[in-house]
């Protein structure tokens, strides 16, 4: 069974406050008389379903095409509950329960519950949504070798607040890039709907996160499938 993870982009999609909306123009129409119909659309690298590569933060971090496509496929995939609510932190503590799993997989998908409320409250989700302490990115970029990228169910590792302020220092802990082997960069999906796996947690067998890759960019959207 497939299960599409991935959010359908349109203009009025839940973003970051400060990204600009998405846009979608009509160049052909054949309910105009034209050949065929044809469109083009604008698009934020940070909207919707993403992926963050290391040149997000990272000033000689690798951009989204000098990625190998290997690290968007996870054999391994683990799936957490930590339900969290508005602006609540996702904490060291919160993961430590999880090592002896996490130290298996090679992609980690966080369900906090925020995948629930983009539908319901958007103002919510795009506002005050958890995010992961400093210590908790450090905990899970340090002590995982096999571990590729995590997956979350809101729109920023972040703080929507704290973030902004203090210089995405989350981002930074799982982006940065640094000169050993036995230390990889962190890949970040946000906005991912997790809330689809729910029902078939105990049964994910392989999840594929392919990105569109335009050449230098920080960041890509991406198709996220799980496959049960």
């Amino acid at each position: 069974m497939l299960i599409e993870l991935s959010t359908v982009l349109n203009e009025k999609i839940a973003k970051w406050p400060t990204n600009p909306s998405e846009r979608f123009e009509t160049l052909q129409c054949m309910g105009d008389g034209d050949a065929c119909n044809a469109s083009s659309v604008y698009h934020s690298m940070h909207n919707g379903t993403h992926v963050d590569a290391p040149k997000h933060f990272s000033k000689n971090g690798k951009s989204i095409d000098n990625i190998p496509i290997e690290d968007f496929y996870y054999t391994s995939p683990l799936l957490i509950t930590l339900k969290k609510g508005e602006r609540e932190y996702i904490t060291k503590e919160d993961l430590v329960q999880f090592e002896k799993e996490i130290s298996k997989a090679d992609i980690l998908c966080v369900y906090t519950g925020f995948s629930d409320v983009k539908e319901k409250d958007t103002d919510a989700y795009v506002t005050k949504f958890p995010s992961f302490t400093y210590e908790a990115a450090l905990y899970l970029r340090y002590n995982f070798p096999a571990l590729k990228a995590i997956a979350l169910d809101f729109l920023s590792a972040d703080s929507p607040t704290e973030g902004p302020a203090t210089g995405f220092p989350v981002h930074k802990a799982l982006l940065d890039e640094i000169k050993s082997k036995d230390i990889r960069t962190l890949l970040i999906f946000e906005d991912v709907n997790l809330n689809r796996l729910m029902s078939i947690k105990d049964t994910i067998k392989t999840i594929c996160a392919f990105p569109i890759r335009w050449e230098n960019a920080e960041a890509a959207p991406v198709c996220m499938v799980a496959i049960s």
